[in-house]
């Protein structure tokens, strides 16, 4: 076997050289999986290593801590045995195997770093290692929990010029499994046993670890910044936001001019979506659009913008973008979704006349070609405020240019269901719940699986409720909960069945529903009102004593101001009817304390006068009376 000789390498070369190799290092791991014959095949995993595939996120990230201890001893290590990445041309030895398809050269490069040569043409893995045994005088320990057979396959493997950890981590790894190495010992286990889920999860932390060798290797070498790049990008898809933002700067503030710090600035502000750092990321988008104003995803970046500000209820600001990007970008689709979110913003500011508008305009210009839809276009509705829409786009209104859009656009389906939604939740909210039934009936009997379905039911019922018809309400409620079990608004249709039912008498029914309700979903926001509804419902049931009971409960620890001041307000009901008009005044006037509201405050000050006038305290019930 002829021995390769070594040539002095310049600088800059040697670099690149170990740069390459880095890379070649991933591909190889990849490429050695997808060997057919004569490769390594990744074997099923063992039932030990399944029950891992779960781990848990503080798990895992206890695992990216502890990797990134080992950075500082890795940095030691690079700089005995791979530094530079050259290596003597005096010291080689070429090792005698019986095998012809199988030589191993051993070399020894500088700072007394020994290297590697081999090459093997189908050659099983125990072959391989007990020349690699021979070589380096270490002895290998192979976990009693690995089947042998995953190392009696064949392989072929060739490389050049390796430390034997690195032979050791692609031969193992590929089967699934991981090594430590001592100074003479060599232990293979499972990957279960180091904390690493999977194979799968292997594989990333030697991604990760191959591109932190480069960064610690050239830290000024301008190729480098790919490796940043992609590690920041590996975090945010693993979950780490955190981490992959540090990566994602070290871009920005090292490479300002390199072509990937546009994606890194667009990252940074998802990283800080991603923490909840509302303030951050709506700085980072802003300083994105104003870096590369002429991108192809600015208009949607603004998109982003105009969610964070409506995210922090500032709707004014929200409004603002939501028409820039329309007047700026109309020839592009996100004109569309930003004339939705701009009608959304006037909901929540209460302007439902003006949204409802905006929502007709857009339904008249947008017709979906392509989806024959059975949905009816809700005439009657459209006929009514046609002339104050075509009024309000003359006149701009508080929607401004609103509909300047292309007429060439095709609305997708999800936007088209949700714009149908709003229009009838518009007239809910006008309270033209006529109108609005119209609407949300066709919507929910021709527009079949989408996601505003479940909206559109709990919404027609809410119409029918506000209406006073409750069998019909509590029919849709029923069927909604029926239809949409694991719906986000599930608990709402607990909420208002038992509310239904109670406003039909039915008393038992409703307490059985609601604590239906609290049994599946006792971390849901309407847990309390659920609980505030069982007590009105013994209350009418002139149970008081379980009535205040459920409202002293509600009391406890409640932050809740309204569901505090309820509370009280109906413990004192409770009281006054078994006559105890001493405790239900105090708890009137705890009510009277928190109280904002004047009619209410009203009618918590004739409960404290008519308590005091049956005590015969008359002098103060009048005083209560005046108040």
């Amino acid at each position: 076997m002829k021995i390769m000789s070594t040539t002095n390498q310049k600088p800059k070369i040697r670099n690149l050289i170990f740069y390459y190799r880095a890379c070649v290092y991933l591909f190889t791991i990849l490429s050695v999986l997808n060997l057919s014959y004569g490769s390594i095949a990744a074997d099923e995993l063992s039932e030990k290593e399944a029950m891992l595939l779960n781990l848990s996120l503080d798990e895992y990230k206890e695992r990216v801590e502890n990797e990134k201890k080992i950075l500082g001893g890795l940095k030691k290590l690079l700089n005995l045995r791979q530094r530079e990445a050259s290596f003597d041309e005096e010291v080689a030895t070429q090792l005698v195997t019986e095998n012809k398809n199988l030589s191993i050269n051993k070399r020894m490069g500088n700072y007394d770093t020994v290297l590697y040569s081999i090459r093997a043409d189908l050659v099983s893995i125990d072959e391989i290692l007990q020349s690699l045994v021979t070589a380096s005088g270490k002895r290998i320990i192979i976990d009693d929990d690995i089947d042998r057979k995953r190392l009696s396959s064949v392989i072929s493997i060739y490389l050049e010029n390796t430390p034997l950890v690195d032979i050791i981590d692609i031969i193992f790894g590929a089967k699934g499994l991981e090594t430590i190495i001592s100074e003479n010992l060599i232990f293979v286990t499972l990957p279960a046993k180091l904390n690493v889920s999977s194979a799968y999860g292997y594989y990333q932390e030697k991604a990760i670890q191959t591109y932190q060798k480069v960064m610690i290797k050239y830290p000024k070498y301008e190729g480098v910044v790919r490796a940043y790049y992609e590690l920041g990008n590996f975090y945010l898809a693993s979950n780490f936001p955190s981490i992959a933002l540090q990566e994602y700067k070290i871009v920005i503030a090292n490479y300002p001019d390199h072509e990937l710090t546009k994606n890194s600035m667009l990252n940074v502000g998802q990283c800080y979506e991603m923490l909840d750092d509302v303030e951050n990321a709506k700085v980072s988008y802003l300083k994105y659009v104003n870096s590369y104003p002429h991108s192809n995803d600015t208009d949607d970046t603004y998109l982003k913008i105009g969610d964070l500000w409506s995210k922090q209820e500032n709707y004014e600001k929200a409004i603002e973008v939501y028409k820039y990007i329309i007047k700026e970008y109309y020839d592009k689709d996100t004109a569309m979704f930003a004339r939705l979110r701009l009608g959304n913003s006037f909901i929540n500011t209460g302007d439902y006349d003006v949204a409802l508008q905006l929502f007709l305009s857009m339904k008249k210009e947008f017709q979906n070609v392509n989806k024959n839809s059975e949905l009816t276009e809700n005439a009657h509705i459209e006929n009514k405020v046609e002339g104050q829409s075509h009024q309000f786009q003359q006149d701009g209104g508080k929607a401004g240019d609103a509909s300047l859009v292309s007429e060439h656009f095709i609305m997708p389906d999800k936007l088209r269901y949700e714009l149908e939604y709003q229009i009838g939740n518009c007239c809910y909210l006008l309270g033209k719940y006529d109108e609005a039934i119209r609407v949300l009936k066709n919507f929910s009997l021709y527009e079949q699986n989408n996601e505003m379905l479940d909206k559109a039911y709990y919404k027609l019922a809410d119409c029918f409720f506000m209406k006073q018809d409750y069998l019909t309400a509590f029919q849709l409620y029923k069927n909604a909960l029926a239809e949409f079990p694991d719906s986000s608004l599930a608990p709402y249709g607990f909420y208002y069945s038992g509310k239904t039912l109670r406003k039909m008498k039915m008393l038992d029914n409703a307490i059985a529903t609601l604590k239906q309700g609290l049994s599946k979903h006792k971390d849901s926001i309407y847990v309390d009102r659920m609980k505030f509804e069982i007590g009105l419902c013994y209350l009418d049931d002139e149970n008081y004593k379980r009535s205040l009971g459920v409202f002293e409960e509600l009391l406890e620890g409640n932050k809740d101001k309204n569901m505090s001041v309820k509370a009280n307000i109906y413990a004192g009901v409770s009281l006054a009817q078994e006559k105890q008009h001493e405790k239900a005044i105090e708890y009137f006037q705890k009510a009277l304390v928190g109280e904002t509201l004047e009619k209410r405050k009203d009618w918590v000050s004739k409960l404290v006068g008519d308590s005091y006038a049956e005590l015969g305290l008359l002098a103060e019930a009048v005083k209560s009376y005046q108040q």
